[in-house]
């Protein structure tokens, strides 16, 4: 695991994809509220809303209040933003007007996703391979020096969604952990997709044999081909590009 001197940046600016909130998270249940054992914690409500006809039944959710790490990229939060002052600007205003009318609207890029922080003893899984990083779906988190955050692993498999309205930053994470949550979402929900190798042998024209993650790296993906060849593949920190940002968290 990451020590926490190389994981936790200065806290400042918007929010960021990466950053550690104290926020509520929910999701839907089944009327028996089955809840797995990993998720217990974060269930500390159980709400029916009621259905008005058979074809829209009653809702069961659980909710409750977690620490929970961003995953929504960091483009996500100036989207709609950015999309206002651009336009703004094409109706006279000077940039700075236009930023200052921008961040003063509420209702700009107020949702964004998160999943939540469990603690490691609560999931029946190797725990020397689940804070190494090596279990598919999990990016384990020091306790950070200030006593906020305690040893964690987010659980990537809940996503929630939340308002930035209505949220709490504990903690930022370098480039360097963004790139590896990153690469964890993308192992999660892209990597492990045979349409992702079949396009790849599309453009080499070569038949893959194996794809390998070495655990010395785990931002590093090998494409072994049937001809003997190899291309190895690097995950890099993608930040946002020059431009007019949000100077300010909302």
């Amino acid at each position: 695991m990451m020590p926490s001197e190389r994981f936790y940046a200065t806290a400042d600016g918007p929010p960021k994809q990466g950053d550690i909130l104290f926020a509520g998270v929910s999701r839907l249940i089944a009327p028996d509220r089955f809840t797995p054992a990993a998720w217990d914690a974060l269930d500390e409500h159980h709400l029916e809303v009621p259905g008005d006809s058979p074809s829209r039944p009653p809702l069961n959710l659980a909710a409750g209040h977690a620490l929970v790490m961003v995953t929504s990229h960091d483009c996500h939060f100036d989207k709609e933003w950015n999309r206002r002052v651009r336009q703004l600007m094409k109706d006279g205003y000077d940039e700075a007007s236009a930023i200052d009318l921008a961040e003063a609207d509420e209702t700009l890029d107020r949702t964004f996703t998160a999943s939540p922080l469990l603690d490691p003893a609560d999931l029946d899984v190797d725990h020397g391979n689940l804070m190494a990083g090596r279990i598919l779906g999990y990016l384990p988190v020091p306790a950070s020096d200030d006593g906020l955050v305690p040893e964690a692993v987010v659980d990537l498999t809940y996503r929630c969604t939340l308002d930035r309205l209505d949220i709490a930053r504990l903690a930022c994470v370098s480039n360097e952990v963004r790139a590896q949550l990153r690469f964890a979402l993308a192992r999660l929900d892209s990597l492990r997709s045979p349409e992702i190798g079949f396009r790849i042998e599309e453009v080499i024209g070569k038949e893959i044999a194996d794809v390998v993650i070495p655990k010395s790296n785990p931002l590093v993906v090998e494409f072994h081909f049937g001809d003997g060849t190899m291309i190895e593949l690097l995950q890099r920190p993608g930040e946002p590009g020059p431009g007019p940002g949000r100077a300010a968290v909302a």
